[in-house]
C-alpha cells in the first residue's frame, strides 16, 4: 500500500497509510481521509498544489467520489525532507454511497481504490502527477467513523413506525446495529424476537399459525387480508428461525430484507404493534 506524488519520475511525497474519521454533517455524513507518509528532499524548489483524491470501490473498481480537494492545497518542497507529511481530505457522503461501501465491505475491512492527483510547478514549468493504489481501512476504525458520522443512528427504511414498547425498540436498534457491524445472523434473530414480542402483545400466536396452515390448504382462496398478513408474519418468523438453527448464512442484503419486512409488519396495526398500545404510550 503506497501512493505517491512524482515529478519527472522522481518521488516527492510517498504515503503508505490511510486513516479515516467521521463526524456529523447536514444532509449527509462527513468523513476525513488522511494520507500519511513522508516528503523527500528536492534538488530544486517545487510547489505542489491542486491536490485531490479519487475514491473507488475495489474489486472491481467502481467510482465512489472524485476530485476530493486536499485541505493543504499548497505544499512547498525544498532540499529538506519531512518524515511526517500528511494530506487531509474531507467529503460528505450520502446514504447511498455509504450503503455501497457496506455492500462491498460485508463484515470485513474496508478496501478502497485510491487515486491521488496533483499539479507541480518547478523550474521546468508545470507538470501533473497521478498515482493509484489500494488501501485497507481496518474494520474497527471504519465502524468507529460510521458511528461518529451518525450513520448508525439513521433508520435503514423510511417507514412510519408507531410508538412501540421499549423492548421492541431495543430489538430494532440491535438488529440495525448488527447489520452495520456485519453480524447478519444476529440481526435476523433480533427480528424473530420482535415477531415473538408481537405474538405476546396481541395474544394471536395460535391465530397466525392457523392462518399459515390455511394458506397452504384448499381454503387459501377464502382467506381474508388479515389472515394473509398473519400467514406472512408466520412465514417471516420461520425465515428468522434459520438465523439460530439453520445452516444458511445470511448476507447483508438478506438481513436488511428481513429487517425491512419486520418493520413493515410492525407498523401495520392489524398484525403488528396494536394501535391502542401506541396511543396509550402517547
Amino acid at each position: 500500500m503506497r501512493i505517491s506524488i512524482r515529478n519527472n519520475s522522481s518521488y516527492i511525497i510517498e504515503c503508505n497509510q490511510l486513516t479515516v474519521s467521521g463526524r456529523e454533517a447536514a444532509g449527509g455524513y462527513a468523513f476525513s481521509f488522511t494520507l500519511r507518509g513522508s516528503r523527500l528532499a528536492c534538488d530544486e524548489p517545487l510547489s505542489i498544489y491542486d491536490v485531490s483524491l479519487d475514491l473507488a470501490l475495489s474489486g472491481p473498481a467502481r467510482p465512489l467520489c472524485t476530485a476530493i480537494p486536499a485541505s493543504n492545497q499548497l505544499i512547498q518542497c525544498t532540499n529538506h525532507a519531512n518524515n511526517s507529511e500528511h494530506l487531509n481530505f474531507e467529503w460528505v457522503l450520502s446514504k447511498d454511497q455509504i450503503n455501497a461501501l457496506e455492500e462491498n465491505r460485508q463484515q470485513g475491512d474496508l478496501k478502497l481504490s485510491i487515486g491521488l492527483r496533483a499539479l507541480i510547478s518547478g523550474n521546468n514549468g508545470l507538470e501533473s502527477s497521478f498515482d493509484s493504489a489500494e488501501f485497507v481501512i481496518p474494520r474497527e476504525q471504519w465502524l468507529q467513523a460510521l458511528r461518529n458520522s451518525g450513520f448508525q443512528q439513521t433508520m435503514l427504511f423510511e417507514i412510519p413506525l408507531p410508538a412501540v414498547s421499549d423492548e421492541l425498540q431495543d430489538h430494532l436498534d440491535k438488529a440495525q446495529q448488527f447489520i452495520e457491524t456485519g453480524y447478519y445472523q444476529d440481526a435476523v434473530m433480533q427480528c424473530r424476537r420482535i415477531v415473538e414480542c408481537l405474538e405476546q402483545l396481541r395474544d394471536d400466536k395460535r391465530l397466525a399459525s392457523d392462518a399459515n396452515k390455511k394458506a397452504h390448504s384448499a381454503e387459501r382462496q377464502e382467506m381474508t387480508a388479515i389472515e394473509r398478513l398473519m400467514s406472512l408474519r408466520e412465514q417471516l418468523k420461520k425465515v428468522c428461525q434459520l438465523g439460530a438453527h439453520g445452516n444458511d448464512q445470511f448476507s447483508r442484503s438478506q438481513a436488511r430484507t428481513v429487517l425491512g419486512m419486520t418493520m413493515v409488519l410492525l407498523a401495520e396495526t392489524t398484525v403488528g404493534f396494536p394501535k391502542s398500545m401506541s396511543e396509550s404510550d402517547n
